[in-house]
């Protein structure tokens, strides 16, 4: 994965693990210089009314409109700590990762499954690792292309929006649509 990407994918796991109004405005202005998009620029932005969409969107007090975890997705009882997110921290495990939020955010959040992928694919990028490679498919290909778009389409659909969300939403689905199951040093970000 090539630097451009790198710094994609770490703005994208930042903003969907901001804990403030300031942890988005940075994620954001670091996505607002990769994206070509028709978002509104970071600068226009007001952050407090981010935050709030932010808040109703992702993480609550009240049930959150797009709940950001796979569980919620993949299981067919949507709920938090199922098995996808055992299956989740199995896979981590696999590839000697782990949780930074181990106890404090399941395991299936996707900031932290951004922060996986990261991890991921610059071991499967590495000449001769076979096993790398395979645990990235595996984790490409039956997970994030499984649950990633339907959060996305949850979270368009919600009644909340903003513009900040929404050049999150189109960089993560861009990102997404274009990963290969097996990343080589040929491919361009």
């Amino acid at each position: 994965m090539y630097p451009t990407q790198q710094t994609r994918l770490a703005a994208l796991r930042d903003f969907f693990l901001s804990r403030s109004g300031d942890d988005l405005e940075q994620a954001c202005r670091q996505l607002n210089k990769l994206e070509k998009s028709d978002a509104a620029p970071a600068d226009a932005m007001d952050w407090e009314t981010a935050e709030f969409a932010f808040n109703r969107l992702f993480v609550g007090p009240m049930a959150p409109e797009a709940p950001p975890y796979a569980s919620c997705y993949l299981e067919e009882e949507p709920r938090l700590m199922g098995e996808s997110t055992l299956e989740i921290r199995r896979i981590y495990e696999m590839a000697g990762l782990s949780s930074p939020l181990q106890g404090r955010l399941p395991d299936d959040h996707l900031g932290l499954e951004l922060d996986a992928a990261l991890g991921l694919t610059s071991a499967a990028a590495t000449p001769d690792m076979e096993a790398p490679r395979a645990l990235w498919a595996y984790f490409l290909n039956t997970h994030l292309k499984v649950w990633v778009p339907l959060f996305l389409e949850k979270a368009r659909n919600a009644d909340t929006s903003h513009p900040a969300l929404d050049l999150v939403l189109d960089a993560l689905e861009d990102w997404l649509a274009g990963q290969d199951p097996i990343p080589t040093d040929e491919k361009t970000g």
